[in-house]
């Protein structure tokens, strides 16, 4: 059975944990990539400011979909024209986060303009009311009691 299994030496080590020393020895746009892991590693908030030209930019963004779990690489894959460095795609998701920001404000102020209409709209159905009921001859304190208006 031993002829049939490879006996293969592994070493693993992770990417974010390297020293800026160790980056520098990679000599292709993997050391971008190790790069923005370790700058990622140290500063959550973190935004790629690399200048270096991204020679194989599709691989890249596959692997920084792939490593992060991050959807948006993946979209800025699919529209990569334009994209040169990791300046480029911090640029890209700038863009998309501002995309999204006004469409979350856009639904929010269309509930709120909802949420003051309807009372606005009850409101003056219930002065309508108040006014015919005056008009009928209750008293205005009668009225308010009907119209719970205070």
């Amino acid at each position: 059975m031993e002829k049939y299994i490879n006996d293969y030496k592994i070493q693993i080590f992770e990417v974010a944990w390297l020293t800026e020393k160790e980056i520098e020895r990679f000599q292709s746009d993997f050391r971008i990539v190790a790069n923005f892991f370790a700058q990622k590693r140290k500063n959550k908030d973190y935004i790629p400011d690399d200048p270096t030209e991204i020679k194989y930019v599709d691989e890249v963004l596959k692997l920084l979909n792939v490593m992060t779990g991050d959807k948006r690489y993946e979209k800025i894959f699919q529209k990569k024209k334009g994209v040169r460095s990791m300046c480029d795609v911090a640029e890209r998701l700038e863009k998309m986060g501002i995309v999204k920001g006004i469409e979350i404000g856009r639904l929010e102020g269309k509930e709120e303009g909802k949420v003051e209409g309807k009372a606005e709209g009850i409101l003056e159905g219930k002065m309508q009311v108040y006014r015919n009921l005056l008009k009928k001859g209750f008293t205005e304190k009668e009225a308010r009691e009907i119209t719970e208006i205070s």
